[in-house]
C-alpha cells in the first residue's frame, strides 16, 4: 500500500495492540539530543571544570559518539550503560569524580533528553488510539516516554536496555508481546525505520506501519509494510477510525 492510498487498513483482522517507535516517530530527537548535551556541559563547566578545560564542547560529543561505536555489539543496545560508562571514563582521565558525574551529571542530561517536542498531532492521534487500543513503545534510544508529554496515552513501554536487544531484532518485539498480552497477530507496529520498525517488527510476527514523512520508496526487496503514511495525523483514517474530511470541489 502506498503512502498516497486512502484505504483504510482492516480492523476486522482484530489489532488490540499498538505500538510506537518514540525518536523521529513521535518526536524529533536531535533537537532534545542537542539541548541534552548543551546543559550536561554546562553542568560540568561548574561542577567538573578539568573535564571542561580538556573537552570543548564538540569534541566532548565526538569522544562520546567514538566511545559508542568502539562498544561490543552485545553492548549497544543499552545506551544508558554505555553513556555512564563512557562518563566514569572521562572523569577519570581528567581527575573529576566518577560517581558524581555517572549519577548526578548523567541525571542532568536524561531529563533534558526526556524534554521533548511532540509532533503536532502526536497527542490528539494517541488520545483517539488509546481509547481503541492498548499502546505500546518500543524504542532503541533511552527516552523515557512516560517523563515526556504524551506519556499518559501508553499502557506499557519496552526500551533496548531493558529487553536485553535492540530493534530490528525479534527478541525486544517478543518481549513487547509479553507486556501487551495479546497475541502478535493483534499487535501493530509503527516507526520510521524501514530496517528497525518495519522488517524488524514483520519478522517478529507483527503488522507493520511506516512513517514515513519524505514519501521515500521502499529500499528493501522484502515485502514493505501493511500501509504506509507521512502524517501522524493519517493513521486513524488508515485504520477507519476517523472518516477523511471531503475533497473541497
Amino acid at each position: 500500500m502506498t503512502e498516497g492510498s486512502s484505504q483504510a487498513v482492516a480492523v476486522d483482522a482484530e489489532i488490540r495492540c499498538i505500538t510506537f517507535d518514540l525518536d523521529d516517530t513521535l518526536w524529533p530527537v536531535m533537537p532534545a539530543i542537542h539541548r541534552a548535551e548543551a546543559r550536561f556541559y554546562e553542568w560540568l563547566r561548574v561542577n567538573a571544570p578539568q573535564v571542561c578545560e580538556r573537552y570543548s564542547p564538540e569534541a566532548l560529543v565526538a569522544a562520546r559518539g567514538a566511545f559508542i561505536r568502539s562498544a561490543p555489539t552485545s553492548e549497544r543496545h543499552d545506551l544508558t550503560g554505555l553513556r555512564k560508562r563512557w562518563l566514569r571514563g572521562i572523569a577519570e582521565e581528567t581527575g573529576a569524580c566518577p560517581e558524581r558525574i555517572s549519577s548526578e551529571g548523567f541525571e542532568v542530561f536524561w531529563i533534558a533528553r526526556n524534554e521533548v517536542e511532540p509532533d503536532p498531532e502526536a497527542a490528539s492521534v494517541l488520545e483517539v488510539l488509546s481509547r481503541h487500543f492498548r499502546l505500546g513503545a518500543i524504542s532503541n534510544g533511552n527516552a523515557d516516554v512516560f517523563r515526556t508529554p504524551l506519556g499518559r496515552y501508553f499502557d506499557f513501554a519496552v526500551p533496548a536496555a531493558e529487553a536485553g536487544a535492540a530493534k530490528p531484532d525479534p527478541a525486544i518485539f517478543r518481549a513487547a508481546v509479553r507486556r501487551a498480552g495479546v497475541a502478535v497477530e493483534s499487535m501493530l507496529h509503527i516507526g520510521d525505520d524501514p530496517l528497525c520498525d518495519v522488517l524488524g517488527a514483520r519478522k517478529a510476527g507483527m503488522r507493520a506501519g511506516w512513517f514515513n514523512p519524505h514519501t521515500t520508496a521502499w529500499p528493501h526487496d522484502a515485502p514493505g509494510p501493511e500501509f504506509a503514511f507521512g502524517r501522524l495525523g493519517q493513521i486513524p483514517i488508515r485504520l477507519g477510525l476517523v472518516r477523511p474530511a471531503p475533497l473541497r470541489p
